[in-house]
């Protein structure tokens, strides 16, 4: 797979995730206004790159393929709900308009990166 275009895409996504909560977090609504803003973009920035680089490596047989994406998927909702957590214990008050930023970016990261590994798998096919 072409990894300069992948990248490409995928900061283009993060720079418009970011963008998009920067634009939320300005409206005064307890469920969107927060400083932290960024935090969400960033870190699903960071988790994208690690999960591709270890799905796309090593064999790419497709049984072992399926369980290593389950198993990289079901990973990374854990982090981000012990991340979310640790944040609501730090940040009490703006706990609520983070999470709306994190599920967000969440959903928009997730779609992506499905997207990627659906063409990986015709790719390798």
């Amino acid at each position: 797979m072409n990894s300069k275009k992948h990248y490409f895409k995928l900061i283009l996504i993060s720079v418009g995730t970011m963008i998009l909560s920067y634009g939320l977090s300005l409206q005064q609504n307890q469920y969107l206004s927060t400083t932290h803003y960024w935090i969400p973009s960033l870190f699903f920035l960071i988790t994208t790159l690690l999960s591709n680089k270890l799905l796309t490596k090593g064999e790419n047989e497709s049984k072992e393929f399926v369980f290593k994406s389950l198993a990289m998927s079901m990973g990374r909702l854990l982090i981000c709900m012990i991340f979310v957590f640790i944040y609501s214990l730090l940040y009490k008050e703006q706990a609520l308009a983070f999470t709306c930023h994190f599920m967000i970016a969440y959903l928009i990261f997730t779609v992506f990166e499905i997207s990627f590994l659906l063409k990986y798998i015709k790719q390798t096919n």
